[in-house]
């Protein structure tokens, strides 16, 4: 494994670490501020859009008939990654949901019915919005298309993350999921493209629409 490529599961695990940390310690108070804080909630729910994996789905779902009708292989490859991607994050994200079913900050701290308590609870597959909220699925979302972003265009990966940020935590401002949340959904979207791409080069290492780091497949072919 390259250097680059470690580097950017370093990043993974350090956002997972950053959950973990944020849940035992910063959740809660960071909730509770943002409920007494509501003044930017407009402005993040606009932002939260970019992180609505069903439009990006449809959008590269088209793009990739679009490009093999047009025998443009390499990017109708880079398209099916990006599927297969969002697809993996999704189902990743959907079963940690339904199986940690932790209440959303919004519901949690309502009238403090729950204070004292756990914001998790643990029982399997319960598919309920209030109690979805781990991990955050726009802030996976965003994190998968950052990650696509950076193995495409690698010198403005810190544009992409930043972007990435930026969804995460208009969620966090919305008060519809706490910053562990976030961090998680982050971390999980940042890290299953590369794992992704990773069992495509094992498998079928020719086809692969990107064969190192910022390097198509047919790139690599014209320097051979």
């Amino acid at each position: 494994m390259s250097c680059a490529w470690r580097k950017h599961l370093w990043i993974a695990l350090g956002l997972a670490i950053a959950s973990f940390a944020s849940i035992q310690l910063a959740d809660e108070p960071v909730a509770r501020f943002v409920q007494a804080h509501r003044g930017w909630a407009t402005t993040a729910s606009w932002i939260a859009e970019l992180g609505d994996s069903l439009y990006w789905f449809i959008a590269f779902v088209l793009g990739f008939v679009a490009l093999h009708l047009r025998r443009a292989h390499d990017a109708a490859r880079w398209c099916f990654l990006a599927i297969a991607s969002m697809a993996v994050s999704g189902i990743v994200a959907g079963t940690l949901k339904s199986t940690m079913a932790r209440w959303r900050p919004s519901a949690f701290l309502a009238d403090g019915m729950h204070a004292g308590g756990s914001s998790f609870a643990f029982p399997a597959f319960i598919i309920e919005h209030v109690r979805n909220s781990f991990p955050s699925g726009h802030a996976t979302t965003a994190f998968t298309l950052a990650a696509l972003a950076a193995l495409k265009w690698p010198r403005l990966t810190a544009l992409w993350v930043l972007i990435g940020v930026l969804v995460a935590a208009s969620r966090v401002v919305q008060n519809t999921h706490w910053l562990g949340d976030a961090f998680a959904g982050s971390a999980l979207g940042w890290v299953t493209p590369f794992l992704v791409l990773a069992a495509w080069r094992a498998r079928w290492p020719d086809s692969a629409p990107i064969q190192r780091m910022g390097t198509t497949a047919k790139s690599m072919t014209s320097t051979s």
